[in-house]
């Protein structure tokens, strides 16, 4: 039987079941932090780039805790204005503000038994950190406007992309709130760190975005995986996500290939900015076809390449001059010569 489009092979990972794709060892490693910690009941600080998937660590420390059958809510603090964030949390008497037309139960109360996801916990304002302080040392809140307070048993997950270091350093987060937000911290890999896992993400999303759209794209050719692969994904998983849909939804064919693929930097241009081997702008932010034609030109030049000599022209990573290297040589663009210190690729 042929296997559903875009659909992996075998399993994703054991992070699968929570949506935690991969099987690199910054991921396993970060999973078995999240077993540790998720039934030791106490708040959790989960630090990581935008579009890391910090979210889906959250819920995967709710789901394995003892108040997994309890109520889970998020909420964003980017999101809303300083009194709506207060009131939102703690809740709010009649006429403690403008248009507090009723009293109202905050988030934090609803949640009696059951845990809160604080997703930007950096952008929270002076005042809502010292109601969220309040309510990491007692257990208590005190609604906006009023004079009493209510023991609450919530447990906070916080998420940021902030450096909290630098927030407490400028005086935008209280000290006190950050070493209570600091005790337990799971720290999520960016995508670059873990590019071994990006064959496994692109199989689980293709899935995902053909069940979505109703598309039956099989997946991505060899060339365009090497392409894939090769990014350095600065948006991180969110990023990857979004140039597979656009591929998928354009491409023309049953497979995505390097002429489907538009990084963010090229979206609405159709073609990538054309760049000089010389430039002191890093290649690993443009193409991989830029990076190729840099060692291209190296070999016309000098006769051979090396791993490192790409890595100084391009500025490049060591790992990123191997995987390009090595997908020239598969193209049969350039033949390997020699092992270890003395490998060169020359024309074939």
């Amino acid at each position: 039987m042929p296997r559903e489009p875009g659909r992996p092979d075998g399993p994703a990972g054991p992070g699968e079941q929570f949506g935690i794709i991969g099987r690199s060892p910054a991921i396993r490693e970060l999973l078995r932090r999240i077993e540790r910690v998720a039934p030791v009941d106490v708040p959790v600080l989960i630090r990581g780039e935008s579009g890391t998937g910090k979210e889906l660590i959250a819920g995967a420390v709710q789901r394995l805790s003892a108040r997994k059958a309890r109520p889970f809510a998020t909420i964003n603090c980017a999101d809303l204005t300083r009194d709506l964030l207060r009131s939102e949390l703690f809740g709010h008497e009649r006429g403690a503000f403008t248009g507090a037309v009723s009293p109202s139960v905050g988030l934090v109360a609803r949640l009696h038994s059951g845990t809160l996801f604080m997703d930007e916990i950096g952008e929270l304002t002076p005042d809502a950190q010292a109601m969220l302080l309040r309510f990491l040392q007692h257990g208590k809140v005190r609604p906006v406007g009023s004079t009493e307070t209510k023991r609450v048993d919530v447990r906070l997950i916080a998420a940021t992309h902030r450096n909290l270091e630098t927030a407490v350093a400028d005086g935008a987060l209280r000290h006190d709130l950050y070493y209570r937000l600091h005790r337990v911290v799971l720290e999520v890999p960016p995508l670059r760190e873990r590019q071994e896992d990006i064959p496994l993400l692109i199989r689980h999303l293709v899935h995902q975005i053909n069940q979505r759209y109703g598309l039956a794209v099989e997946g991505v050719t060899p060339e365009a995986m090497v392409s894939l692969e090769g990014h350095p994904w600065p948006g991180n998983v969110r990023e990857l996500e979004a140039v597979l849909e656009q591929a998928m939804i354009f491409s023309s064919v049953d497979w995505i290939t390097p002429e489907d693929l538009r990084f963010p930097a090229e979206i609405g241009e159709g073609r990538p900015a054309v760049v000089a081997p010389s430039s002191p702008q890093p290649y690993e932010r443009l193409r991989p076809a830029l990076r190729r034609e840099a060692a291209l030109r190296i070999v016309s030049d000098r006769g051979a390449v090396t791993r490192r000599e790409l890595q100084r022209v391009c500025g490049i990573s060591h790992q990123l001059a191997r995987l390009e290297l090595a997908a020239l040589a598969r193209l049969g663009h350039l033949r390997r010569v020699g092992n270890g210190r003395s490998t060169r690729y020359v024309l074939p």
